[in-house]
């Protein structure tokens, strides 16, 4: 029996901040727009602290850049902010498949996955 949980353990992405090679697991946040294939990623953190930092970063720039947003929207985007760190520890633990946020016609998305680790002149950056 113990071939296929070796092989299913290789097919799982690894866990965030694990390598496998060439790739480390990390957090993905981003924003996608159903039915169309327009996917945006604003971090691919490897912590949880990066994570928060990217997410606050994006969260406070979109909110600047966007002025004119409706009322509800607004409140709605700072409520997330003000509450970040929970609100991303209930997602995380929760369903990952549902949006962390919704704007709009956009959805913010958290879930974890994978990236190709940086290399330079042979060592890894992390």
């Amino acid at each position: 029996m113990w071939p296929f949980d070796f092989f299913k353990k290789l097919s799982r992405d690894p866990d965030v901040g694990q390598t496998r090679g060439d790739y480390i697991g990390c957090y993905l946040l981003g924003t996608e727009t159903p039915g169309q294939s327009d996917t945006s990623y604003h971090s691919l953190a490897t912590t949880r602290e990066a994570l928060l930092a990217d997410a606050r970063a994006f969260l406070q720039g979109f909110l600047q850049e966007h002025p004119g947003l409706p009322q509800a929207e607004r409140e709605a985007l700072q409520s997330l902010l003000d509450h970040l760190e929970e609100r991303i520890a209930a997602h995380l633990a929760g369903d990952t498949h549902q949006p962390l946020a919704v704007q709009g016609g956009s959805h913010l998305f958290l879930r974890t996955g994978m990236r190709a680790r940086k290399k330079e002149q042979g060592r890894y950056l992390e």
